[in-house]
């Protein structure tokens, strides 16, 4: 299945680049700044530093280092509603590293259709599921909002939204 997912998207899956292939637990995710803490430590556990969603390098310019994210890849409230064990939800393997913009466009996913996982295997499977279409919604975002700014409707006296 990992596989076809992959394929799918044709590009590996940032998970790839986890410890076991992001199929085990990683420690829960804690600290109280990403920069400085819990997103350094996960940059170093998975040796990724760009954002899963659009790419922009987050260790590669100050402004973008600022704009660091770690997203829960099944979101959180999802992961309470289907009662997913908090040390499930709370892992690192269930987070990639993020910007705010990608972030902020992802916030409001609710996955539609599918069952609450009962073992880690199953987690794993909706995680990665979860995160090709969240993904594919959060990039349909960008070029919307891409087509939006290349108007430059602040160059115009009128404003007509």
């Amino acid at each position: 299945m990992k596989t076809i997912l992959a394929n799918a998207f044709r590009e590996p899956l940032p998970f790839e680049s986890y410890p076991d292939k992001g199929r085990k637990l990683l420690g829960r995710v804690s600290g109280d700044n990403c920069r400085h803490t819990y997103g350094l430590k996960f940059m170093r556990l998975t040796g990724l530093t760009k954002c899963a969603y659009c790419g922009i390098s987050l260790g590669e310019v100050y402004e973008n280092w600022l704009n660091m994210a770690l997203d829960h890849v099944i979101p959180h409230s999802t992961c309470l509603a289907w009662q997913v064990p908090a040390e499930w939800r709370e892992d690192y393997s269930n987070r990639v590293l993020s910007c705010t913009t990608c972030n902020t466009f992802g916030n409001r996913y609710s996955p539609q259709s599918l069952n609450p996982p009962s073992i880690l295997e199953e987690f794993y499977k909706l995680r990665d599921i979860i995160f090709i279409e969240r993904k594919r919604q959060i990039l349909e975002r960008h070029r919307q909002e891409r087509d939006f700014f290349e108007k430059k409707l602040w160059e115009t006296h009128s404003f007509q939204g």
